[in-house]
């Protein structure tokens, strides 16, 4: 697994090569849970377990700058995972720190609603570009924090969670599915905002229109302790030492999450 301690000096690159666009940018996948504990929170605990990839999600934005996102990752040699055999676009920007032998895959993510005008202009069309439904409520509300004097903007803990909860159950990888399971407990496990983290998760349990999905997934998973659920959580938990702050991580993940389904 990477080490997030090493890790964060190529996300600090991205951050610095990409500074003009992160007003439009909100930083979303495994590296959120790493900036709520380290850089909101300054909790001091065991650190998730996190990709190396770095995920952007935007939406519908006014964007007038002169330069695309596509502009300045070839300005900066970012390498390029091309998608088609044989084609030049769309591609992945790789980022990369030669002497550390550090890289990663940056993905831009957006709603399909988004229009085609608002990524040729902030991202550019010759980057892949995924489309993922429901994203937009990673988006809707959102809050800003400094990295390194970088401002990130993350999306509200609560809705991360409920996003991950909801969506998980659709992931083709294995391993993708047990890491979304592991960071929706990751912040509820970490938060010292829990009152208002569990409102805001059992609020939109309650009442968006992804509630229903949300609690499917949950009682499929969690249905007791022995659940898949559980021992997802427990295995990505045992992995990063976060098991050893709990006297049973399958009995805890299990209270955590199916928690979230009480009034």
């Amino acid at each position: 697994m990477p080490k997030a301690q090493q890790d964060i000096r190529l996300l600090i690159k991205v951050l610095r090569d990409l500074e003009e666009f992160l007003p439009y940018l909100v930083l979303v996948g495994g590296w959120a849970p790493l900036i709520y504990m380290r850089y909101l929170w300054k909790a001091i605990k065991q650190e998730p377990l996190t990709t190396v990839d770095i995920d952007f999600g935007f939406k519908s934005v006014s964007y007038k700058g002169k330069d695309t996102i596509a502009d300045r990752v070839t300005q900066r040699r970012y390498g390029e995972h091309h998608v088609r055999l044989g084609h030049d676009t769309p591609f992945v920007p790789i980022a990369k720190l030669e002497k550390e032998g550090l890289k990663a895959d940056i993905d831009f993510i957006t709603a399909p609603a988004t229009p085609d005008i608002v990524r040729d202009r902030l991202v550019g069309r010759e980057i892949l570009i995924h489309e993922i439904k429901d994203f937009d409520l990673l988006l809707e509300n959102t809050l800003k924090v400094s990295v390194e004097g970088f401002g990130v903007t993350l999306p509200d803990p609560g809705r991360f969670i409920f996003h991950k909860l909801l969506t998980f159950s659709q992931r083709v990888k294995p391993d993708k599915l047990r890491k979304d399971l592991y960071y929706a407990y990751y912040v509820l496990f970490i938060s010292p905002e829990r009152e208002k983290l569990l409102g805001t998760v059992k609020s939109l349990v309650r009442d968006h229109e992804g509630g229903p999905t949300v609690r499917r997934n949950i009682e499929a998973y969690f249905g007791d302790t022995r659940g898949k659920g559980p021992a997802f959580i427990a295995e990505g938990a045992r992995v990063t030492g976060i098991a050893a702050f709990v006297e049973n991580i399958e009995e805890d993940a299990y209270e955590r999450i199916r928690g979230l389904l009480t009034v």
